[in-house]
């Protein structure tokens, strides 16, 4: 095939190019057969995951297609010299490549993305808590889980949230798909078209995409590197008379912030007096050490709701979050999973609660947090070498705010590591300027990222 893999590059984005190319250049014209995935593995000594995952991106854009029995063929709809294909990846904007980049390309460096890598994750415990579930007759293959969610699971986070200061019933605890699916549940409930939301500026991206699709009128709340001010919330709570505030009173995504006690109960205070509800997204509690009360505990459930889940600490794709409220919300969260199909999975929430019953879940968190903090030391220290520096100080959690030197700005570093096969979070992701990036701290603590972003700064 003439083709020759060049190493430090993605095997995949290599073959993809190249047939795309050829394609371009007339090498590859309309109707030819490629080789087959056997041949391909064969000549390239690459696996043939490499190679499936390479034809279906190519078939993506429109440059090929499969015939069942006969394999792989350029699409007829191709055309010699023209463009490769009538949309592709490079045709979207920056920040939705980095968004698909994050979410499904394993191939890329993936500084930039939300979770843990799969290498600081004991798979083990997932197959042995898989297991488990599958065997024990509690497991009910044929009926719908309830509407709440599995019992045990929920009893058992009751416990959970008692050590941290938040004393709720079980029957107000409420299992979801997510953490953001939590959110949608309680939008759908305290929200109607035209409603003001405060949010954090800056804050996770999908917040703002979720609220355009509640037709919400959102205010941004600047949330500096030390946190909202009490007179800046309160200004914009006279002026606009928010129905809901959304935040995290503890390591916020993206700058790693976390409030102090102290400016917790103030902003509280505040939110109480003028009847702003509070919904506390809380999903990294776990990686602080001796982490304090959360905002929920401190306000109580009356005026405030809390949010958390599991995808960070213990697998992307382990789909648990929950939501603490006060009764009536509750109730109309509960007829709303109801009404809209939304009962959650059981048998995941059954392999959860197995790992908090043999204590596989604390060790692992205890594991995390520990590396976390060595980690964090030596991202910072190579950062700051390459010109990085940090307002807000790490006190625990994924996430690293890093102002960039004063000649980079954030897209151009992103786009250009894009290109190279990195994938970075700049800070106009989260609604911040170009002269700063979120870093995740386990996906940096790599020699092979430190080196190539080394580069990319200087």
């Amino acid at each position: 095939m003439g083709f020759q893999l060049v190493e430090g590059m993605p095997k995949v984005n290599q073959l993809v190019e190249f047939v795309a190319r050829a394609v371009e250049e007339g090498t590859l014209g309309p109707g030819s057969r490629l080789p087959s995935l056997r041949e391909f593995c064969e000549q390239l000594s690459v696996s043939k995951y490499t190679v499936v995952d390479a034809l279906e991106r190519l078939r993506a854009r429109g440059l090929v297609t499969s015939i069942a029995g006969r394999g792989y063929f350029i699409s007829r709809d191709s055309v010699p010299g023209g463009p490769v294909a009538p949309v592709t990846q490079a045709a979207a904007d920056l920040h939705t490549r980095l968004k698909r980049a994050f979410a499904t390309n394993s191939t890329l460096l993936r500084p930039g993305c939300g979770f843990f890598p799969e290498t600081w994750l004991d798979t083990g415990l997932f197959r042995k808590a898989l297991r488990h579930t599958l065997r024990t007759p509690r497991l009910r293959f044929m009926e719908y889980g309830h509407p709440l969610g599995y019992l045990p699971l929920r009893q058992t986070l009751q416990l959970k949230l008692a050590e941290a200061g938040l004393r709720v019933p079980a029957d107000n605890i409420i299992l979801t798909g997510s953490t953001m699916n939590a959110v949608d549940l309680l939008l759908r409930v305290l929200v109607t078209p035209g409603d003001t939301v405060l949010l954090d500026d800056l804050c996770y991206f999908n917040f703002t995409a979720n609220l355009r699709q509640h037709r919400a009128n959102v205010v941004c709340v600047p949330r500096g590197h030390q946190g909202v001010t009490p007179e800046a919330l309160e200004a914009l709570l006279i002026a606009h008379r928010p129905k809901v505030f959304i935040t995290s009173g503890l390591m916020h995504n993206p700058t790693g912030h976390s409030y102090s006690l102290d400016e917790m109960v103030a902003l509280i205070t505040l939110l109480n007096r003028y009847g702003c509800h509070l919904i506390e997204d809380d999903l990294y509690h776990d990686l602080m050490d001796g982490a304090p009360p959360p905002m929920a505990a401190l306000a109580g459930l009356a005026n405030a709701s809390y949010i958390s889940g599991f995808s960070k600490l213990l697998s992307a794709n382990m789909r648990v979050g929950y939501i603490a409220a006060n009764p009536a919300l509750t109730q109309a969260i509960t007829q709303l999973k109801s009404l809209t199909g939304s009962v959650t999975c059981e048998f995941t929430e059954q392999a959860l609660c197995q790992f908090f019953r043999d204590g596989s879940y604390y060790r692992h968190q205890r594991r995390l947090v520990s590396r976390l903090a060595e980690s964090s030391a030596r991202v910072t220290a190579w950062l700051q070498a390459a010109g990085c520096r940090f307002p807000v100080r790490y006190t625990g959690g994924l996430f690293l705010w890093a102002h960039l030197p004063a000649h980079v700005k954030a897209e151009a570093l992103a786009e250009q590591a894009l290109s190279e096969g990195i994938a970075l979070a700049p800070g106009t992701l989260f609604g911040g300027g170009q002269d700063v990036m979120r870093v995740n701290i386990a996906h940096s603590d790599d020699p092979v990222v430190s080196e190539r972003v080394t580069a990319l700064l200087a």
